[in-house]
């Protein structure tokens, strides 16, 4: 009985839930004083108890003089149980990570991101705090969807344009209003520097391999890249002005020169 008490508390319950409920499965049914006689929580205590696990959905009652509590079956409660705890963990990462973009952003112009869920929160982080327009890089559009949900959402309250420097390669729907486009060359510094050396391939950098998969820009003011290193992958916050400025502003040339994908994935003249 003490492991079985002690497994229902690690998955929620406190002491007296879990002995009330594993006396009520032991007895089938019972009144507040067959409850007590089976699970030693004191009689004063046993109806609270009890009632509150009903608010919950662990007991069924039939009312009556006295009343009579019935528990559901033992399944159907630890998958409840076991649901709440997920979600309040969902919950609580999610939290917890809203603290940690808080506290960086007020402390660190510059941090790094390690795991996809982290990378996903930042993302979103992003998205939700754009006031005129987002721009996205995306160096190969089949993996936009990770991504789909929250440009098209984004793109129904302000200007989202995705730049695809691989081409319309993947291209089989829009996301909502944004507007996709290919670069084309108008700077031969830019085009040999810039765009081939760092958007269209690997850079080697003292034995790894860095590989550009995401760059998104929230304004001028917030540039978040994701990135492979040996094959990992990773992301870089930047909120510090000298940089965002100038992606902002690399983004903005090429999407200028660059032709518009329409709906039906063709290219059109700007």
């Amino acid at each position: 009985m003490d492991d079985l008490i002690r497994n229902l508390t690690t998955l929620g319950l406190k002491e007296y839930e879990a002995r009330v409920y594993a006396a009520l499965v032991g007895i089938g049914e019972g009144t507040a004083r067959q409850i007590h006689e089976a699970s030693d929580v004191p009689r004063p205590r046993v109806y609270d108890i009890v009632e509150g696990l009903v608010n919950r959905g662990f007991v069924s009652v039939q009312r009556g003089n006295p009343h009579v509590y019935i528990p559901v079956e033992p399944a159907v409660f630890v998958h409840q149980l076991k649901s709440s705890m997920e979600q309040a963990a969902v919950d609580a990462v999610h939290d917890l990570e809203n603290l940690s973009l808080d506290a960086r952003s007020k402390h660190s112009p510059i941090w790094y991101v390690q795991g996809e869920w982290s990378i996903l929160r930042h993302v979103e982080s992003l998205v939700a705090g754009v006031s005129r327009e987002l721009a996205v890089v995306c160096m190969d559009y089949e993996r936009i969807g990770e991504f789909a949900r929250l440009l098209a959402d984004a793109s129904a309250v302000h200007p989202v344009s995705i730049l695809l420097p691989s081409g319309k390669r993947g291209i089989g729907r829009m996301l909502g209003n944004a507007s996709l486009h290919v670069p084309t060359a108008f700077c031969d510094f830019f085009q040999e520097h810039i765009f081939q050396k760092i958007y269209q391939g690997p850079i080697a950098v003292d034995g790894s391999s860095f590989l550009l998969e995401y760059l998104f820009l929230a304004d001028d003011r917030v540039c978040l890249i994701v990135y492979t290193q040996n094959g990992v992958r990773n992301a870089v916050v930047i909120t510090l002005p000298f940089i965002t400025c100038v992606q902002k502003q690399y983004v903005n040339k090429m999407i200028a020169h660059a032709e518009r994908i329409d709906a039906a994935g063709k290219k059109e003249a700007e």
